[in-house]
């Protein structure tokens, strides 16, 4: 017997097994704590290395060929976009811990429908 009460786990789905022990899936788990680390960096004091790292920029260095790779900045801005939120607002919404906190909750339960 398994957790959902089923004998045959290996015959449904993990989107249905999801569903029904209420899990969410782990790419928004790893998206809502990114959006809450962002929130912890940002109300830093602006002399601390994190908050400086955030805004820091590579230098123009010869890449190879193909699409460049994701760095963190681009990736946090996609999650900020899919709540609706743009990076200077973000700046200023996560002094509010408990508004951010329940804003990057809401947006978690938004993806998973």
């Amino acid at each position: 017997m398994t957790i959902t009460g089923n004998h045959m786990a290996g015959q449904i789905r993990n989107e249905e097994i999801r569903r029904q022990t209420r899990l969410k899936t782990l790419d928004l788990i790893i998206k809502q704590r990114r959006l809450r680390w962002l929130g912890h960096v940002l109300r830093m004091n602006d002399d601390r290395i994190p908050k400086q790292a955030i805004s820091w920029e590579m230098s123009a260095t010869s890449r190879g060929p193909g699409r460049p790779r994701k760095n963190w900045n681009d990736i946090i801005r996609q999650d900020l976009k899919s709540i609706g939120v743009a990076w200077e607002d973000a700046e200023h919404c996560t002094f509010d811990r408990e508004a951010w906190h329940e804003r990057v909750a809401q947006c978690v339960l938004i993806d998973t429908g």
